[in-house]
C-alpha cells in the first residue's frame, strides 16, 4: 500500500514492473486498515490516528501496489469476498494472514498464519 497524500504517485510509480490500483475490495480495505490500527496500536502514531479518524477520506489516498502475479488474490481482485475470505488478525507472529477458507496451508503459511 502506498499513502498518496500529494497526489503524485502515479508519476513515480514504475508500471513496468508492478500492478496498482486504488484499494477496491472489501478484503483490501480490511487488510490496509488492520495494518494502520497496528501501527497506531504499536507507536502511538499521529498520523495513523489521523487517518483512521478521517477513514472515508483518507482510503481514497492509498494505493495498493502488487505484483503482476498477485493479480487474482482476495485483496486485490474483487473475485472473493465475504465468507471466503479468513482474516487471521491474532496470528502467532502478529502478521496479517489473508487466506482462501479450505485452502491448505504450506509450511511457511502454518508456521506464521495458523491460529
Amino acid at each position: 500500500y502506498f499513502y498518496d497524500e500529494d497526489g503524485r504517485f502515479e508519476e513515480r510509480v514504475n508500471g513496468e514492473i508492478v500492478k496498482y490500483q486504488r484499494v477496491i475490495t472489501a478484503s483490501g480495505e480490511i487488510q490496509l486498515k488492520n495494518m494502520i490500527e497496528r501501527h497506531f496500536e504499536q507507536t502511538g502514531s499521529e498520523k495513523a490516528e489521523e487517518i483512521l479518524d478521517n477513514w472515508e477520506d483518507e482510503l481514497n489516498k492509498f494505493w495498493q501496489v502488487y505484483p503482476p502475479s498477485e493479480a487474482q488474490s482476495a485483496v486485490v481482485a474483487d473475485n472473493m469476498l465475504g465468507d471466503n475470505v479468513k482474516v487471521s488478525a491474532r496470528a502467532p507472529s502478529e502478521q496479517l494472514c489473508f487466506l482462501p477458507v479450505g485452502a491448505g496451508l504450506d509450511a511457511e503459511q502454518t508456521g506464521r498464519c495458523a491460529d
